[in-house]
């Protein structure tokens, strides 16, 4: 297969099979790049100088529009009549013509290589960096994912244990508020036997004030005051039956008159004596319960019985 001519214009690059315009600097251009650029003018004023090299066009012969197929008889007919010699020189520069346009696509089609080796190896280095890139950010990626997948192992773990650790707190906490209301309901229960305990002294003491019984003891003996209940105000005593007369609960007990039987004298009065219950009656006419007994010297003693109920709460509460 025969070489191809193209057109000279770079920016043309067409290839030429029928008809063309012929430089005596060796080149050629197609028709439509003839024409644009004015090489083809009748005229030497009017042409321009030749588009691929600058030369000057002076001669009416220096461009030519020449036909690359032609026929027969053309063929016939060009040379005919000429020498020899006219003939070879006419041939010889042919050549010429045809091995400079061979050689300058060479150059171009090795420059065009070139330009192209040059890109792809650029492109080729770019390609194998950005490879190595992201097989890096992919080991990178997987290390992360490895590391994250074994913390969420670990944090699942802990919050197993939390979890458990929360079910074992939770039921303590549970343990320790079913033990909290009953010993909370043994304290209430403490404290309606102490305010029964109270209302009982109490209305002993009214009791007494109202028969006019005093004892003078001395101010320096110490005694254990029961507290005052802590649940007072929301757990109410009936105490209806309680300071409506001495005989009907405390049945050993006698009263003379308005007054509480004496047992004779001042060295008797001395002698109060408690056998069921320990209440201790202090310089201001009140009466308390005690821890312990005391000497005859030191507290009256008279015998008075309590009533059933003071007494057995008395047995099964020795502390309140």
């Amino acid at each position: 297969m025969e070489h191809a001519l193209t057109c000279n214009n770079l920016k043309c690059r067409r290839e030429l099979s029928e008809r063309a315009l012929v430089t005596t600097c060796s080149h050629i251009f197609c028709i439509e790049c003839a024409q644009r650029l004015g090489v083809n003018g009748q005229e030497a004023d009017r042409r321009n100088t030749c588009p691929a090299c600058h030369s000057q066009l002076t001669n009416p012969d220096d461009a030519v529009i020449t036909n690359l197929s032609p026929s027969e008889d053309y063929k016939t007919s060009v040379l005919s009549g000429l020498s020899p010699n006219v003939i070879m020189e006419c041939a010889g520069r042919a050549l010429s013509f045809w091995a400079y346009q061979t050689t300058q696509d060479i150059y171009y089609q090795q420059y065009l290589y070139k330009t192209l080796a040059d890109k792809y190896s650029n492109l080729s280095v770019r390609l194998e960096k950005t490879v190595n890139d992201a097989n890096s950010e992919i080991e990178g990626l997987h290390h992360k994912l490895s590391s994250l997948a074994a913390e969420q192992d670990a944090l699942r773990r802990k919050n197993d244990e939390i979890s458990r650790a929360y079910k074992d707190k939770s039921r303590k906490v549970l343990q320790l508020q079913e033990l909290y209301d009953k010993v909370k309901r043994k304290a209430e229960l403490g404290q309606i036997q102490r305010a029964a305990s109270d209302a009982v002294d109490s209305t002993l003491q009214t009791n007494q004030m109202d028969s006019g019984y005093e004892v003078n003891l001395p101010t320096q003996i110490h005694a254990e005051i029961v507290p005052p209940p802590a649940f007072s105000q929301s757990h109410r005593i009936d105490i209806s039956g309680m300071n409506t007369g001495l005989s009907r609960n405390y049945t050993n007990m006698t009263r003379e008159g308005n007054h509480w039987p004496r047992l004779g004298g001042s060295s008797h009065r001395e002698h109060l004596h408690f056998t069921n219950i320990r209440y201790l009656l202090t310089y201001d006419r009140r009466y308390i319960r005690s821890p312990c007994w005391w000497p005859p010297s030191i507290w009256h003693q008279h015998n008075i019985r309590t009533s059933n109920d003071d007494i057995a709460n008395s047995r099964r509460n020795p502390d309140s």
